[in-house]
């Protein structure tokens, strides 16, 4: 991921596209940053990268959702679209039944019973997904699943 975020920032470079430009300029710090903290070992690796374009991606549509609250649309726009040119570095989003099935997976392998086994369920289901849910997704199906 980390190639392709440098080939597309060339490539913005290139085609002068500055809206794209300085959102990967922005995600490029972001990863530059994350290398340099402690317990890193110089250079994270993918499953970091992806909580780090989640994140911005995160940022992104809650600045967006305040500047139109606020009456600002142009640079809700500017948000939205920051947000877009992120989310491509984004994997698929897994559908609801592969959620499901992949939560079903993981409570079957950890053998969990009660809500109290949440956090393994949501950990392994995430780990079989790759990335491909948000927490918030895993943790609303684990806790209907586990009766919680």
């Amino acid at each position: 991921m980390r190639e392709r975020v440098e080939q597309d920032l060339r490539d913005a470079r290139l085609a002068r596209d500055q809206l794209t430009l300085t959102t990967l300029g922005l995600l490029k710090s972001e990863i530059v940053q994350a290398d340099k903290e402690p317990g890193s070992g110089g250079r994270v690796g993918d499953d970091a990268l992806l909580r780090i374009v989640r994140r911005e991606v995160k940022r992104r549509a809650e600045a967006a959702t305040a500047f139109s609250a606020g009456g600002r649309d142009a640079a809700a726009q500017k948000e939205l679209a920051e947000s877009e040119i992120l989310a491509r570095y984004l994997p698929p989003e897994a559908s609801e039944e592969d959620v499901e099935a992949a939560v079903k997976a993981a409570i079957a392998a950890t053998q969990a019973a009660s809500p109290r086994d949440l956090g393994r369920v949501m950990k392994a289901a995430g780990e079989a997904l790759g990335g491909g849910a948000d927490g918030g997704r895993i943790a609303a199906v684990a806790r209907r699943l586990l009766g919680a």
